[in-house]
């Protein structure tokens, strides 16, 4: 009896580790293969799918190139990203635009997308008082509008200067040149000495700090005057004008993305897909992904190409360990903060922003309401006329909201509305926010940093089979992705030259349209 109880048991746990083994075999998590996966080896494997890992993977493919871009997020566009409300209203959560000199904007036209433009320069407010932009009246209206005749005197000979000291800048870095001595010298004065050498008056100098600090996300007197001079390019008189227009993609700058992941192939991008460790040998990559939160597998290639943020890199693990150099540019590259709210108003408010029959938006309000964008127009409207109002905070006035709930965040910029636009308050509908507590980077003086000096420059420098690079490692823009892209495509066809990295049968050599010989026209 007990021998036959003894074989009982034994042929029900056998038939129990069966049924247990069966049972593992469907439903374990890593037993689905992701097609990107079988039996191919990427000759370059992009880490991240925004906007510098999808125009690098276009780029390449134009050369004939095959890349596999694998993103974190279930989503792929990083910064760039629309939403949309439920009457069909757009707006976007984060980029907002494209100035006209950023390759970003060739690569717009060349994808063939349709675009608003908008005029570079806002309405500022100052010392309390707001100064109207005047969209038909050009530069000489506006300044006189804005300046007396001292203060504008002092302005052109300011701007003169600054826009004679970026032609030295676009002459010698983004010419791959080494920096003439007075640039070099820049670096080590803030931007706030800088324009205060020349003892403006104090409305100029005040024009110059509310224009460009919205632009870094940081105070000006935080950044090198080099880095300033940079950023007040999109705002200075030049040769080409008062300032850049900049451009919106009508419906939604999720369609840009949209439009340069149609020209690759599916299998070519990877979602959910969270790369942890890259290891270099002598025959290629071998990145170790988490696919899902759940499944580690390894994707092999012949080169890696790290797109994410600068200040995300330290979650990576390298082997080789990145170079001294490289870890000291990330461990002093700093983030600037922006939080976003967007407001949907009745339309009986678009009133409230006029001032002398002039639509003072967008402005530049110093304030807690911080610079207020009305992007109806710019976006998909809807057919009951509600408006759209983006109010986009930086620097210290997002800082001092990081840590409040939401409800106090929409409160607070409300309530600096409301000191703009009294009675404006009783017009909005609803409220959306995204916090952004490191947004854009900026490369702090303190620490004696520069997007132009030699750590920045050793960054961009591929260390064997690896190149990092996006808009956090060029400048605060959109344009900085698009740059990121191009120099690393040139790098890897460079390299391709060099080493015959085999391109798809039947690719006619790589000519681009949008990628300058120099980093930026």
């Amino acid at each position: 009896m007990k021998s036959w109880l003894r074989f009982s048991w034994l042929m029900t746990m056998a038939l129990a580790l069966q049924a247990c083994a069966g049972w593992s075999q469907r439903t374990h998590p890593c037993a689905a293969t992701h097609p990107a996966y079988q039996g191919r080896e990427a000759p370059v494997v992009i880490v991240g799918a925004g906007l510098t890992g999808l125009t690098l993977a276009y780029e390449l493919k134009k050369a004939g190139i095959d890349a596999l871009l694998v993103e974190a997020a279930p989503r792929i566009g990083g910064r760039v990203q629309t939403i949309h409300f439920p009457d069909g209203a757009t707006a976007e959560a984060h980029m907002e635009e494209y100035f006209e000199r950023s390759p970003a904007v060739k690569l717009l036209k060349e994808l063939e997308l349709e675009l608003n433009t908008d005029v570079p320069h806002s309405s500022v407010r100052i010392d309390g008082r707001i100064h109207p932009y005047p969209e038909d009246g050009g530069i000489d209206k506006y300044l006189e509008g804005l300046f007396d005749e001292t203060e504008r005197t002092a302005f052109l000979q300011w701007n003169e200067k600054a826009w004679r000291l970026y032609e030295q800048l676009h002459a010698s870095h983004y010419a791959g040149k080494p920096l003439p001595p007075e640039l070099a010298g820049l670096m080590r004065l803030s931007f706030a000495e800088f324009v205060a050498r020349d003892q403006l008056p104090r409305k100029v100098s005040e024009w110059i700090r509310v224009t460009v600090e919205p632009e870094m996300a940081i105070e000006w007197d935080q950044i090198s005057a080099l880095d300033g001079i940079d950023e007040m390019r999109l705002f200075l008189k030049s040769p080409q004008g008062f300032g850049e227009r900049n451009h919106h993609v009508s419906g939604g700058n999720t369609r840009f993305i949209e439009a340069l992941a149609a020209r690759l192939r599916p299998e070519q991008l990877l979602t959910q897909a969270r790369v942890t460790a890259i290891v270099q040998t002598d025959s290629g990559v071998k990145l170790r992904v988490l696919e899902n939160d759940r499944c580690y597998r390894d994707i092999s290639g012949q080169l890696a190409v790290v797109t994410i943020p600068v200040n995300h890199l330290g979650r990576l693990q390298f082997s080789p360990a990145l170079s001294p150099e490289k870890k000291r540019a990330i461990a002093t590259t700093r983030m600037g903060s922006y939080i976003k709210i967007h407001l949907r108003v009745s339309p009986k408010a678009a009133g409230l922003w006029e001032l002398q029959g002039t639509n003072v938006l967008t402005l530049l309000s110093d304030s807690i309401a911080g610079s207020i964008y009305d992007v109806s127009e710019l976006q998909d409207d809807t057919e009951e006329g509600n408006r759209t109002l983006t109010l986009l905070l930086h620097a210290r006035f997002a800082r001092s909201l990081l840590n409040a709930s939401h409800d106090e965040v929409r409160d607070k910029a409300l309530e600096g509305l409301e000191n703009l636009f009294p009675g404006i308050g009783e017009h909005v509908q609803s409220s959306e926010i995204f916090v952004y507590p490191q947004a854009v980077a900026y490369w702090p003086l303190e620490l004696e940093r520069s997007r132009f000096d030699a750590l920045a420059q050793e960054l961009r420098q591929p260390q064997g089979r690896l190149y990092i690079g996006g808009d956090t490692t060029e400048d605060s823009h959109s344009e900085g992705a698009v740059i990121a892209a191009c120099r690393m495509a040139r790098q890897i066809l460079e390299r391709q030259a060099g080493q015959r990295v085999p391109a798809q049968a039947g690719v006619t050599p790589w000519k681009s349209t949008i990628c300058p010989s120099a980093q930026a026209e």
